[in-house]
């Protein structure tokens, strides 16, 4: 038991390394300084002006709102993911960003981790995505590419349910790959009702973050906005343009799959000191 923990552990820790260096690419008033993965927050960095603390967190479901697990359909989708990627570096020293887009047909019933047909998808689905990428890897220039219906290679090699495979070179840049999937069914929609409580569950925490930040960043990880048939864009809008009440000095919103990163406007509120 304790050595699966472990495990979790690292491969928690390495995803969240890929994606703070995701983020840090993709901002560009990214402050210069070194790195330190944490605890309470995420992660520090040291810079000029002194300690700056990030969180990451991503929004979370309403389970009473679906009709199955659905973060236990999202650890189906990590399983494939990872094993495509732990079977792709045995044989490559090459670091990729990998983003699989499934279509929303991969629901609930292929996800049960006991059924026979399940277990046969998901292994016929992680051997697909390694021969995918294996055969369009790019140059490690950082620019992605994009294998779908519209080239040539996808037009005749993805299966139905996979809608795109994205591709990104990074070898030299980053320590670590980071594969994972994009879009998929019943992910919750973005909404000011679920930024807000996100914001708001962090907010009770920041009091027992490391004491010597002098400024302290929120990071919500955001796959892909359109990844829930539920999507809507005008709810989205105003879930981005929204204020809300923050005790983080700055509030963002990164899309993960395109790299976009959207400050969020915040009303800005004080600990209470006991």
């Amino acid at each position: 038991m304790g050595e699966d923990l472990n495990i979790n552990q690292i491969r928690k820790d390495k995803h969240e390394w890929a994606t703070m260096l995701l983020f840090r690419s993709s901002y560009s008033s990214f402050p210069l300084g070194e790195i330190e993965k944490s605890e309470c927050p995420d992660f520090l960095v040291h810079t000029k002006k002194g300690l700056l603390g990030i969180e990451l967190t991503e929004l979370k479901y309403d389970r009473q709102n679906v009709a199955f697990n659905p973060r236990g359909h999202e650890k189906w989708l990590e399983s494939i993911m990872e094993g495509a990627q732990q079977e792709f570096e045995k044989s490559s020293d090459q670091k990729l960003i990998v983003d699989v887009h499934f279509f929303n047909e991969l629901g609930p019933a292929v996800s049960r981790p006991k059924d026979e047909p399940s277990l046969l998808l998901h292994d016929g689905l992680k051997e697909t995505i390694l021969k995918i990428v294996s055969e369009n890897v790019p140059e490690a220039t950082g620019q992605q590419y994009v294998v779908d219906r519209r080239s040539k290679y996808g037009f005749q090699n993805l299966p139905s349910i996979i809608e795109a495979v994205y591709v990104k070179n990074v070898t030299g840049r980053y320590a670590d790959g980071l594969w994972y999937a994009g879009i998929s069914a019943m992910v919750k929609p973005m909404s000011v009702e679920s930024v807000g409580q996100r914001i708001a569950d962090k907010n009770l925490k920041i009091s027992h973050y490391n004491t010597q930040c002098c400024r302290m960043w929120l990071m919500i990880i955001q796959n892909s906005f359109l990844m829930s048939s539920l999507y809507d864009p005008q709810k989205a809008y105003r879930a981005l343009h929204h204020r809300y009440l923050s005790m983080f000095d700055r509030v963002f919103v990164f899309e993960r799959s395109e790299g976009v990163v959207t400050e969020l406007p915040i009303i800005r509120v004080r600990q209470n000191k006991t």
